[in-house]
């Protein structure tokens, strides 16, 4: 499992594919140090608190799953699209420790992207002194969150080409409306999961608009245990699915990719 992971996490992680996640990062820190004249009437006093809330819910919470998507076409789809799937499955590895080491590599480097936003966000808003302890928490909900994303979205990689669509659709469709509604349709949401990990502070400062972007509108009722552990079994489930389906069906070139 080591050598997947090791030989995918270096690849995700060239700069030419952090370039523009750098980029983001950099944007984070100039909304989040600037965040006083998105308040409304330019009227609201907000504390380092609130700008790091509402930077991290509108960007850095709301990016996690693209870069999921995007990354977890690196797992099997991108290789079966370059025709290299018939060496990589040539290699004396189990299929299933060969899936779930680049599965975890591609956590592993969407972490990482979201957490060079998060301290992006930090010292945009002013140093860790007045958040530290969300910080902690923000930083566990994009672990469980990227790992369930990284889950589902591989798993949807495995069943249909070009998935990206269908991975990104999910992710700016489905994840951008469920947390505004009912607490029964939030639990089908792995953001509205991670908020209620996070639990952030009433913010202000905030407009409607970006509230509804941010996935923040309704009223977030989800237990953070209880949601921690939603989280911790989808990913096993679908993992678990996806091992199955990967170690039980063929794999061959496209030959429409090109």
């Amino acid at each position: 499992m080591i050598v997947p992971f090791q030989f995918l996490l270096k690849d995700a992680l060239r700069m030419r594919k952090m370039f523009v996640w750098i980029i983001l990062a950099v944007l984070a820190f100039l909304l989040a140090a600037f965040w006083q004249r998105l308040a409304i009437g330019n009227s609201v006093s907000v504390d380092s608190t609130d700008r790091y809330v509402n930077v991290v819910n509108l960007l850095v919470f709301r990016l996690l799953p693209l870069a999921s998507a995007i990354y977890s076409t690196m797992i099997l789809s991108q290789e079966v699209e370059q025709k290299t799937i018939v060496y990589l499955l040539t290699r004396p590895i189990e299929r299933w420790v060969l899936l779930v080491g680049r599965w975890a590599a591609t956590v592993t480097a969407v972490v990482i992207i979201a957490a060079l936003g998060m301290i992006a966000t930090v010292l945009g808003a002013g140093g860790f002194g007045a958040v530290h302890v969300t910080f902690l928490r923000d930083l566990g909900a994009i672990v469980l969150g990227a790992m369930a994303y990284g889950s589902l979205f591989m798993f949807v990689t495995l069943m249909f080409n070009r998935a990206l669509i269908i991975c990104v659709l999910f992710a700016f469709g489905w994840e951008s409306s469920v947390p505004n509604l009912a607490t029964g349709l939030q639990k089908l949401s792995i953001l509205a999961h991670m908020q209620a990990i996070a639990k952030h502070p009433e913010s202000e400062g905030g407009t409607k608009f970006l509230e509804g972007i941010s996935g923040v509108l309704g009223k977030n009722t989800l237990s953070s245990v209880s949601s921690a552990f939603a989280l911790i079994v989808f990913t096993v489930v679908m993992v678990g699915l996806s091992c199955y389906w990967f170690t039980t069906h063929e794999y061959i070139p496209r030959e429409d990719s090109e």
